[in-house]
């Protein structure tokens, strides 16, 4: 995790603006073994409740490989659709060998995780909304090892293309880490859908405007390059304890039909 000295107000508004042309290939990128691509809401889909997540990083002009190896990253695991508090049980998800209890196990907002109390929700310099947060997440962090990847895919190594990941080839080029993942135990009617990131920790010094500790993204795999569990699992929506059945209807509707199903990408 980095450290920077005041918080960089172009770069905040690039989290909330576009940041890629379609089908650019970025940085960092989020695939599923088996995978599609959905192009309304622009998100690679597992096939089935149990796959294996893959996160790559590649090198670029101001990324080097000892950037990628020496620094942490992480994972964002969301409920959705989204999920106000009380929260509930939704069941669970296992990741990578770690049982989380949806909702009992997460936490609610917007990553990255925050250590400055007041700060869960969202502020300038989080991962976008992009029509998913605020709801329930659990941050898994990593790093990425150094034996890496030569190619995923034919033509070209993009997620947003190439979602099955279809000709995985060991070799260099690309570092990537895997990660096991069974959402059979939630509850019909919702999913986990995954964000990748690294982030950076304000240290205000002189500046008197700012918050110190508090947490930003650095940088992370835009939202054409993110991933989610099986959208087939989508049947309803996810709502607070003791919403009535008439609320629960327009609600659902509401999130499958427009806000969930057809959400505007605020980076792409």
């Amino acid at each position: 995790m980095k450290m920077k000295t005041v918080r960089n107000a172009a770069a905040a508004l690039a989290l909330t603006t576009v940041c890629s042309a379609a089908n650019a290939v970025p940085s960092l990128q989020l695939g599923i073994l088996g995978g599609t691509y959905d192009p309304v809401t622009q998100t690679i889909i597992s096939s089935g409740p149990t796959f294996t997540l893959y996160a790559f990083a590649a090198t670029s002009g101001n990324i080097s490989a000892a950037d990628i190896l020496g620094d942490t990253y992480y994972i964002a695991a969301a409920l959705v659709p989204q999920t106000a508090p009380p929260g509930g049980n939704f069941g669970s998800f296992t990741f990578d060998g770690t049982s989380t209890a949806v909702t009992a196990d997460m936490t609610y907002g917007v990553p990255p995780l925050e250590t400055v109390m007041g700060l869960t929700g969202f502020d300038n310099g989080d991962l976008s909304q992009h029509g998913i947060y605020e709801t329930y997440y659990r941050e898994f962090s990593f790093q990425f090892a150094a034996a890496d990847l030569a190619s995923f895919c034919v033509g070209g190594n993009n997620t947003q293309t190439c979602p099955a990941l279809d000709n995985l080839a060991f070799g260099s080029g690309l570092y990537y880490a895997a990660f096991t993942v069974d959402v059979s135990g939630l509850t019909p009617g919702t999913a986990i859908h995954f964000d990748l990131y690294n982030s950076s920790i304000i240290t205000c010094r002189n500046n008197p405007n700012c918050v110190a500790g508090d947490i930003d993204v650095d940088d992370f795999a835009p939202f054409s390059h993110d991933a989610q569990s099986s959208s087939s699992r989508i049947t309803s929506s996810a709502t607070p304890a003791g919403a009535s059945s008439s609320s629960l209807v327009a609600l659902g509707l509401g999130l499958l039909g427009f806000g969930f199903m057809r959400r505007r990408r605020q980076g792409v």
